[in-house]
């Protein structure tokens, strides 16, 4: 039976208010319904006035969100709403904000820390992050490589900055518990 292309297209727009429904779901985004400003949300603690630099306020962010979910949904096949329970838990842990500090996953790989800006060029790092955050691995190459890299974006000269703010040696960057 071939499917009309008007059914296809009430399919997709159902797939996507899902979409939307388990993004407003989290809770960085439901704070904009208590009466959160955006910019508070967005801006890094360095600006005045500071803000609490969450990734999901930011497009690289958004971005690096949307390449995971789709990794996660069409790769690996997890569904959305286990997806999202997960992501919840590390968004009620701050998960997504602070990117300008070093204890985020996120400083050095979407926070240039030097120029203190925004850093794009590692957009699929932070996907890939996000997918193994949600699903893990269990491909010792690929783990071996993610932490190969993020170890890289987290390194100043031949230093490390460790999630704890001092310098370590680039080996001695972990990667974070799966959710």
């Amino acid at each position: 039976m071939v499917t009309s292309p008007s059914t296809l297209i009430e399919e997709g727009v159902a797939d996507f208010k899902e979409l939307w429904d388990h993004l407003g779901s989290l809770p960085s985004y439901q704070r904009l319904e208590q009466g959160t400003q955006t910019p508070m949300l967005r801006r890094f603690s360095h600006e005045k006035p500071g803000g609490e630099a969450n990734i999901l306020f930011r497009p690289i962010g958004q971005i690096a969100l949307a390449q995971a979910l789709g990794i996660l949904v069409f790769k690996k096949k997890r569904l959305l709403a286990d997806i999202f329970d997960k992501l919840r838990t590390y968004d009620l842990g701050g998960g997504f904000a602070s990117v300008s500090e070093p204890k985020s996953l996120w400083y050095g790989v979407l926070y240039d820390p030097n120029k203190k800006r925004v850093l794009t060029s590692r957009r699929d790092l932070a996907a890939k992050l996000m997918v193994y955050l949600v699903a893990g691995t269990s491909d010792d190459m690929e783990r071996g490589n993610l932490l190969k890299d993020l170890a890289k974006a987290r390194t100043i000269e031949d230093r490390a900055i460790g999630f704890d703010g001092n310098f370590v040696e680039p080996k001695e960057v972990g990667l974070p518990k799966v959710l």
